[in-house]
This record gives C-alpha cells, sequence and structure tokens, in this order.
C-alpha cells in the first residue's frame, strides 16, 4: 500500500517550487461525482465540511544540482473528497491525472531523549480512524509557500510547538499511499522536547493518543515488522527516517516488510 517515488535529505533551501496552471482534465461525469460525493458529506457534517485550499502536486524532479523541483497548482478539498477519497479508481479510467492528488505533509518526528512518535487517530478524522499516523497535514497554497514553515506548522497545530521546539527539518522523500492514491512529502523532525513532554501536548482535534518508540535501528525494525496499525504514509515516513539515519542497507532491508 506504500510506493516510495523519491528519497533524500533535503534542506531548506535545497527545495524549489513552481506555479503552474492545473493539468486536471474537466470530464462533465466526473465532476457530477464530485459534486455527489461533496453532498452527500455535507448531508452528514454539516458546517464541520468546510472546501478548504490545497496544493496539488503536478510533478516532482531531482535536479542536476541535487535539489527537488516541485511543480504545484491548486486544488481544494471538495475535489480531494470526490476523487482520491471516494472515487481513486477514475486514475484507472481516465488517468491519474484526474485527481485533486495534493500534497501531505507528514513528519516522523524524534524527541530529544531519543524516541520516534506518532498519533493514534481519533473517530472525528476522515480517514483512518484509530490508525497510528505522523502529526500531519495537508500543504495549504501560499505566497512564497515553504514547506518547512508547512511542517513547523502542523506541529504548532496538532503538538502546542512554538518556534524553539524543533530544532531541525528534513525532507527524507515522496511517497504514496496506493489507496488514496495522492502524493506525500516526508520528512525527520528532531524535537527540543522530550517524549513525556509532546505527549502531555497532544490536541484532541485529530489525535486521542499517541505512540512512541526508541529511534533505534532495532526498535523500528521491529515496530515494522510488527501487528500496529501504521497507515501506509507513517510506514513511508519512518521507512525514510531510518534511511537517513541507519542508512541505504538497512532501507533495503526493510522497506517490503
Amino acid at each position: 500500500m506504500l510506493i516510495v517515488h523519491q528519497a533524500g535529505a533535503w534542506k531548506r533551501g535545497d527545495i524549489t517550487i513552481e506555479w503552474v496552471e492545473s493539468s486536471r482534465p474537466l470530464i462533465p461525469r466526473v465532476e457530477e461525482m464530485i459534486d455527489c460525493a461533496w453532498a452527500d458529506a455535507k448531508a452528514r457534517l454539516g458546517d464541520k465540511l468546510f472546501d478548504g485550499p490545497m496544493c496539488r502536486m503536478e510533478s516532482w524532479a531531482v535536479r542536476n544540482d541535487g535539489r527537488l523541483a516541485l511543480r504545484l497548482s491548486r486544488t481544494s478539498y471538495r475535489v480531494f473528497l470526490g476523487t482520491n477519497m471516494t472515487h481513486p479508481a477514475l486514475a484507472d479510467e481516465h488517468g491519474r491525472q484526474i485527481l485533486a492528488n495534493p500534497i501531505g505533509v507528514s513528519p516522523a518526528l524524534v524527541s530529544s531523549d531519543g524516541f520516534l512518535l506518532l498519533g493514534r487517530r481519533n473517530d472525528s478524522v476522515a480517514y483512518y480512524p484509530h490508525r497510528l499516523h505522523p502529526f500531519a497535514g495537508a500543504l495549504e497554497p501560499h505566497d512564497n509557500l515553504d514547506i518547512f514553515d508547512e511542517v513547523r506548522r502542523e506541529l504548532r497545530e496538532e503538538l502546542g510547538f512554538g518556534p524553539g521546539d524543533v530544532s531541525e527539518i528534513v525532507c527524507t522523500g515522496v511517497i504514496e499511499d496506493t489507496l488514496l492514491r495522492h502524493p506525500e512529502l516526508v520528512f525527520a523532525a528532531q524535537s527540543t522536547r522530550t517524549r513525556e513532554q509532546i505527549q502531555s501536548q497532544v490536541k484532541d482535534e485529530e489525535h486521542h493518543a499517541s505512540w512512541s518508540t526508541p529511534a533505534t535501528a532495532e526498535s523500528i525494525a521491529a515496530a515494522l515488522r510488527s501487528e500496529q496499525e501504521f497507515t501506509p504514509v507513517a510506514r513511508g515516513a519512518m521507512l525514510l527516517w531510518g534511511r537517513l539515519a541507519f542508512g541505504e542497507e538497512w532501507f533495503r532491508l526493510h522497506r517490503d516488510v
């Protein structure tokens, strides 16, 4: 359920962003399906449902100088719900460009005392309730968009982090959940807070608890082999964190576990 499209170690300044027009074709039958999916969700959720702006991944490539080049356009949660979330098989009929393909940002978070932490999703989330998932979110379109600032924003919203609570963020790759079929940027984020301090700050809007394991080669490998209910993105974030921390051989040994 996971594809690792690109692995690396990109820091601030190593990633370029180009805004382009959306390449998603407008097909009347598909637009009707999106409208119906949105109406059904609105009937269930009412004012809790919000058609927020999202960034669409048009393409990515590693340039000759080693930098990661992203080409982005704009989409919204309504199109995401009506394609990737409810009708991902549209890609089989019309090609993957028919999907919203919004970009998620998901950090593998490591505490100052050496634990890797994920959140336990609650009942209110749109997908993967009760599963273990990074403290993550969707990339939102802004002028002068900085994906590292977006990771900090997500950690602030979900854990109450301030400017000094994260000492380093590295983008470790581009992955894809094959069920939802949309791209995810994953990161390694080093916190200055201890595991206990982080766990005490988990906000209940999306997560009702946290999960942790020692950030060692053996413990991460054992977690990946276990029956813990990780989302595909959580597995990808852990694997690429491990690649950064323990090397390519460790990654090759455990990527298909």
